[in-house]
């Protein structure tokens, strides 16, 4: 056996052999509120790949946080790691990692013996024979960290709970019409009510809507009966003999039957158990999950499950061959340790394309004892059992009709309508513009169990959307305690807007600028937050900065001493609240950290979040409100023609070289040519090409002073920034 050692601040000492080599379990005792997101982008940084990301949890809400990956070399050495605590001032806590190797070592004692020695040695400045397993965080990031400004410990403190709170189990997904959905909105009304704003003409600060998008099993319109041979029929009991699965469709049909085995189409394997048999039109019976379980062997991923087991695979690989409907039993590893066999919950696939039921063992034993399958070498299969084990042995499809069995199978699926509320809290504005109204918005719904918009492959577990969109939602109630708590007015109008539903499809945004509570073309702008907490690089996005040519200005001048690097797509996104307004034309915005591998799955925890980004991103917000609500007048809707100086530009050391001047271009007419060497604008040195771009971006219309070198020569020329 070879077991992998470290030691530091993680206490770690366990390997276990799995079938496709040695796989890593890290046991490491951290503290409450630790960022695990570095240690994690550590792990890939050195070629250690997660064999399956959704099993190894790197947010357990525990004290004990245990990850699997996949170790493919002999010998590892991790030469930093480090973590950020959001609460303490001391931003980065160091891993260190001393003995990380595959040692032959057979007992602990020898391991613990040479991990103290190592310790000894590191302690006492000696070396180890090895590279140095522990640097300090890289000399670019240090920088950054002390170039921006301090935060404020209180807000963060404050943040920091608001995120682990929204974001915990209790809150269960914060699903439209669950209890979870309810205690965060219960939190929220809290929270501006200690604020101390303004509630609605209803007196509360609920805007009701309602919803519809959760189907249901009508179980008087369900049916299923089993017609065989010799006049057989098999009428089943909903819920005792079968269960019908929710599907997005009614349906009403009749088909014979096809037996598909675990229903599997598996290229990569040269398994597929559709490829000599036609289903086109006709049901599908299969068995639940995959062959070879439990089997460290398995082609399926070995012991684990491999993402053919899922339902919306054996749903996608059904539809694929034509299959007009699908009939499931379980497998044999699936019954408890009674033997019993279980019906699984109506909505565990989520809503399904196809018709889907689940039978019990015993039913398709009854067909089998009427019709049984028949195996290559022609021996009679009557059983499930006995099917499972010729197909684990082999792993050689035996697909073939159900010989005279065929169903009449029938259901529906109303939509339940469900009653949810965006929650809004006003701060009025004092002026010549405060009639004129902001609306700075978040969505607090998220996805429940998973039963839609999961990419977890059907996994029935709280999906907690810490940064999608705890995060977000903390931003609103942040600003709204900071504007509240200031003694003079904003120059326009504050409606801070808590949207529901929004993945179900933009819903509360949608019912708000159906139902404005201020006009709309009173409206002049609109800032959406969505997933502002995995801050990376100090990238931050903002989409639609092109709907107002006042709104880029001020993004760039609200970014003064923060050391943002804003990111700014010149195309629209429209999967978030600010969507309905930008349809409706008013002037909006999108604040986004990107993307990240835990969106939409159950591994989006509060433990992933940087939070210190977080509040980074809600001070700039800040500034951004500010200089908005102190326009002089109300920004106008519509992408602006973007400045063009009229040149080709190529990155050179000291500055940014022309490569070609248009001709009748402003370039042109400023005295630039081709082969000068842009060192500064403005005092502003221009390093790369990017450089340039932002000050024409920001300064457009402006006449600014352009230092060139020409040659041996350096100069300098008045360019009018104008069309």
């Amino acid at each position: 056996m070879r077991v992998w050692y470290a030691f530091g601040f993680a206490n770690l000492i366990s390997t276990k052999r799995k079938k496709h080599g040695d796989y890593l379990v890290l046991h490491l005792t951290f503290i409450p509120n630790i960022q695990l997101k570095s240690f994690r982008n550590m792990l890939l940084a050195y070629g250690l790949q997660l064999r399956r990301p959704y099993q190894c949890q790197f947010g357990l809400k525990k004290r004990k946080f245990t990850c699997s990956v996949d170790l493919s070399l002999s010998n590892f050495i991790f030469k930093d790691a480090y973590i950020q605590r959001p609460v303490e001032e001391k931003r980065v806590a160091h891993l260190n990692f001393f003995a990380a190797q595959l040692l032959p070592t057979r007992n602990l004692v020898s391991g613990l013996i040479l991990i103290l020695a190592l310790s000894l040695a590191q302690s006492c400045g000696l070396a180890t024979g090895q590279d140095s397993a522990v640097l300090e965080p890289p000399a670019k990031q240090a920088t950054e960290q002390e170039a921006q400004p301090k935060l404020n410990q209180a807000a963060l403190k404050q943040v920091t709970y608001d995120i682990e709170y929204m974001s915990s189990d209790e809150m269960g997904g914060r699903q439209p019409g669950t209890p979870g959905i309810q205690l965060c909105e219960d939190y929220i009304v809290e929270e501006y009510r200690k604020a101390g704003l303004q509630p609605l003409e209803n007196g509360t600060y609920l805007q009701e809507l309602e919803v519809g998008q959760t189907r249901s099993v009508d179980k008087d319109a369900t049916a299923l009966i089993l017609k065989g041979p010799n006049d057989t029929k098999l009428e089943l009991d909903l819920g005792k003999d079968f269960q019908q699965l929710v599907g997005r469709k009614n349906f009403d049909l009749s088909s014979d039957l096809v037996f598909v085995g675990y229903g599997i189409s598996a290229e990569e394997h040269n398994f597929d158990e559709y490829a000599n048999v036609d289903v086109k039109d006709k049901v599908v019976v299969l068995i639940r999950y995959e062959p070879q379980p439990g089997d460290p062997q398995s082609v399926f991923d070995g012991e684990d499950t491999s993402r053919h087991a899922t339902g919306r695979q054996k749903v996608s690989a059904a539809r694929r061959a034509g299959a007009a409907g699908i009939i499931m039993v379980n497998d044999q590893s699936r019954l408890d340790e009674e033997g019993e066999d279980g019906l699984i919950l109506p909505d565990r696939f989520g809503s399904n394309s196809l018709p889907f039921a689940q039978i019990k063992r015993d039913v398709f034993d009854k067909m089998l004892k009427a019709s049984s399958l028949t195996s290559p070498l022609g021996k009679e299969l009557s059983t499930v059992s006995e099917i499972e084990k010729l197909i684990d042995s082999n792993l050689e499809p035996i697909s073939q009709p159900i010989k005279d069995w065929s169903c009449e199978f029938k259901s529906a699926f109303p939509v339940k309508k469900t009653k949810t509320n965006n929650i809004i809290g006003i701060i009025e504005g004092e002026g010549p513009n405060a009639d004129e109204t902001i609306v700075i918005g978040a969505h607090y719904d998220h996805l429940g169990m998973g039963a839609y918009g999961s990419r977890a492959g059907g996994r029935r577990e709280v999906h907690n959307g810490a940064d999608d969109n705890a995060t977000g939602t903390a931003a609103v109630i942040e600003l709204a305690r900071r504007f509240s708590a200031r003694d003079k007015k904003p120059g326009r109008r504050l409606v801070f807007v808590c949207f529901t539903a929004e993945e179900m499809g933009l819903l509360g945004a949608i019912h708000y600028c159906e139902n404005p509570i201020y006009p709309l073309e009173s409206t002049a702008a609109m800032m959406n937050f969505d997933m502002i907490g995995w801050l990376r690089e100090n990238k931050l996005t903002l989409y639609n900065w092109n709907t107002s040519p006042q709104l880029d200005p001020i993004f760039e001048a609200a970014n003064e001493g923060l050391g943002f690097d804003l990111n700014k797509p010149t195309r629209a996104f429209g999967g978030s609240d600010h969507l309905p307004f930008n349809e409706r034309e008013v002037p909006n915005m999108f604040i986004h950290t990107g993307t990240n591998p835990v969106y939409h799955t159950p591994e989006d925890d509060f433990e992933e979040i940087n939070c210190e980004g977080a509040l980074r991103v809600i001070d700039y917000s800040e500034r951004v409100v500010d200089m908005l609500a102190e326009l002089e007048t109300k920004p106008t809707f519509g992408t602006p023609k973007p400045f063009r100086l009229g040149v080709m530009l190529d990155d050179e050391e000291g500055g940014v070289k022309i490569e070609g001047v248009s001709e009748d271009s402003v370039a042109e007419k400023a005295g630039l040519l081709e082969g000068d060497i842009i060192l500064d604008v403005d005092g502003e040195k221009m390093e790369k090409r990017r450089d340039l771009v932002k000050v024409l971006r920001r300064d457009a219309g402006k006449t600014v002073k352009m230092k060139l070198k020409r040659g041996d020569d350096e100069i300098t020329l008045n360019v009018e920034l104008k069309k």
